[in-house]
């Protein structure tokens, strides 16, 4: 799944609570990334005011399809305020890394079942769309379907149970597609 996706399934709730949990200095970089305009009007002249505007502008991006903007708003997301999830996850799957940052494509050396073990391990732990989230954006940046096709997962962001299966299959046939193809 796509970051926008992402960000279009959590749902304003969800992306307000990420969004709130960034510093004005993170909420630019992540505009700045997003090749979007970090500019305020002149009579935001309040942190609280200038946080609004960008606010409005992140729903208005991903309207757009902005790709960039919401890879860097989960990414900063994660890496600035829930890195102890990305060390649990790749303490769990043995993966060594830099505290929650490797190199290794994980999941291509290690069995779906594990990865998906180690979903169910972190949801005793964080909240279930956080987990959902980064396994999704993990999904996305190594390039595997397993997450996409994890039912837990995609309810945890925010599908209910018939969008999920409805999914899924959509997703397989996809790439079975590919498959042939290739």
């Amino acid at each position: 799944m796509k970051p926008v996706d992402i960000c279009k399934h959590l749902g304003s709730e969800h992306i307000d609570s990420y969004y709130n949990e960034l510093s004005g200095k993170e909420v630019r970089a992540v505009l700045k990334a997003g090749s979007t305009s970090t500019g305020v009007p002149s009579t935001a002249f309040t942190q609280a005011a200038r946080r609004k505007v960008w606010r409005k502008r992140f729903d208005s991006e991903f309207s757009r399809n902005n790709e960039s903007l919401a890879l860097a708003l989960l990414i900063e997301w994660l890496m600035r305020h829930h890195r102890s999830m990305l060390v649990d996850y790749l303490d769990f799957l043995g993966v060594p890394h830099r505290q929650g940052e490797t190199d290794e494509d994980f999941c291509e050396t290690r069995e779906p079942e594990k990865l998906r073990e180690g979903v169910k391990v972190l949801m005793e732990k964080y909240p279930h769309h956080h987990v959902a989230t980064y396994m999704l954006l993990v999904g996305h940046l190594q390039e595997t379907v397993v997450f996409d096709q994890t039912p837990e997962v995609l309810e945890a962001l925010g599908m209910n149970k018939d969008d999920a299966a409805a999914y899924i299959a959509k997703h397989k046939a996809k790439h079975e597609k590919k498959k042939a193809a290739s």
